[in-house]
């Protein structure tokens, strides 16, 4: 009678041709395996020809796969793969709060393509907070298989000019996109190196005096330090260092006492505390602006 052992060998069975596949593969991974598991190749080759011998080469077959895929990083993407299969693929996204940023953007700046299990939510905020006009964004997991995206964008605040460039900047006085758009050129206009971070305090004192504002065509950083304000009809008024909320009181009290904004004046030097300046065009005199019948103001040559 034949033994099993004897059919094992003489009939294509399964392990029979897994047994000559694992000859051929056990001698190209002799030299390229690591020593212990080279040893651990040599024993089972030369057990192969025994029914155990075969199982034990199938079993090292699977760990040599395994190992392979460890060593080449490919592991965590085939479970991702699998992952997906079995239904934790991101099949959703839903997205909360854009305005200004097209759901189109959003999801350009997104890495789908694994399962949700695995993906980085905290990565997936930082890469949105590069967009131009996002402040910031929480990302959520829904499982299965659904992305939860609610986005904070940047409010437009005012325009900075720089180097004859103009941008539109948030409160904070970070820059969100170049001036291309009709719809932002009333935001108030901010001149000069650093205007950008201070223009918030000067705001922030210009808001209580909205006859000011009204007339305001832009404001200048002075040497970092202090503002001029262009108004309408060509009227400079020079802010103080300190103390911007008061002077900007007194000049709203002296235009409404005495229509000085109304006049034809040039510069209002309110630098100091316990003086106002007024500069006037060159050719005219204070007793002719202050005259019942002073002309508008005009731009030209001054004189104090």
């Amino acid at each position: 009678m034949q033994t099993v052992r004897e059919a094992m060998f003489q009939e294509p069975t399964l392990l029979g041709a897994l047994d000559h596949a694992l000859g051929r593969l056990l001698g190209a991974l002799a030299n390229l395996l690591p020593r212990r598991l080279r040893r651990a190749a040599e024993k089972i080759e030369r057990a192969r020809r025994r029914p155990l011998g075969q199982m034990a080469a199938a079993g090292f077959l699977f760990a040599t796969l395994v190992y392979a895929l460890a060593v080449g990083g490919q592991i965590g993407r085939v479970t991702d793969s699998l992952l997906v299969a079995i239904g934790f693929g991101i099949d959703d996204v839903k997205i909360a709060g854009e305005k200004e940023t097209s759901g189109l953007t959003i999801l350009e700046q997104l890495d789908l393509s694994g399962s949700l299990i695995s993906y980085d939510a905290a990565t997936a905020q930082k890469r949105l907070a590069e967009l131009p006009w996002i402040e910031s964004a929480v990302v959520r997991k829904f499982y299965p298989s659904t992305l939860s995206i609610e986005i904070v964008e940047r409010k437009p605040f005012a325009l900075w000019q720089r180097d004859g460039d103009v941008v539109v900047i948030d409160k904070s006085g970070t820059s969100i996109v170049p001036l291309e758009e009709g719809r932002f050129a009333k935001l108030p206009l901010m001149v000069g190196g650093g205007a950008n971070q201070t223009a918030p305090d000067l705001l922030g004192d210009l808001v209580a005096e909205p006859t000011i504002v009204a007339q305001m065509r832009a404001a200048v950083l002075v040497a970092g330090r202090r503002w001029d304000l262009h108004l309408d009809h060509g009227v400079t008024v020079k802010l103080p260092e300190k103390g911007v909320r008061a002077a900007l009181a007194e000049l709203v009290r002296l235009d409404s006492a005495e229509q000085l904004l109304s006049r034809d004046v040039v510069v209002i030097d309110m630098r100091l505390p316990d003086r106002v300046t007024v500069r006037l065009p060159e050719g005219r005199s204070l007793d002719e602006i202050t005259s019942e019948g002073a002309k508008p103001p005009m731009q030209g040559k001054t004189r104090t």
